[in-house]
């Protein structure tokens, strides 16, 4: 006859003694959203596969972000001797203006390859300032 509730005998050890179960103590039930599935872990060959393709495409995008930094470092150097070739070509035409602008050279251009003399002061004449309307006027 079976005894509901009735545990078996678990041991005869020393003196007949049954192992003691001991109970744990009940658990708050924390319940979240997905509760019930497993975790599911990546384990073997194919945790070491992802990790090594995580690695790969790392390597590609840092890869491709430094070449494509170092040839804007050659494009910024090269478009930096452009200006600085552009700065002495500027240079080198404001002195050229200057110098065309200075008075020996007018003259040394106008003598040596115009053929110009200067004119001889007697065929000089200046104009004389009209005479004041103030004074010729009849006062009344």
């Amino acid at each position: 006859m079976a005894i509901v509730g009735a545990r078996p005998v678990s041991g005869f050890g020393l003196l007949g003694r049954r192992a003691r179960v001991r109970q744990q103590p009940a658990r708050q039930v924390r319940r979240r959203s997905g509760a019930g599935r497993r975790r599911r872990e990546m384990t073997g060959a194919s945790g070491v596969l992802a990790i090594i393709a995580a690695g790969a495409l790392l390597a590609l995008f840092y890869l491709s972000q430094s070449a494509h930094v170092a040839a804007t470092g050659y494009e910024i150097n090269a478009l930096e001797q452009r200006l600085a070739e552009l700065r002495a070509d500027q240079q080198q035409l404001i002195y050229r203006i200057a110098e065309a602008r200075s008075p020996a050279v007018i003259e040394r251009v106008a003598r040596g390859r115009l053929q110009l003399q200067p004119l001889p002061v007697e065929s000089v004449t200046f104009a004389e300032p009209p005479p004041d309307r103030r004074s010729t006027e009849p006062t009344n």
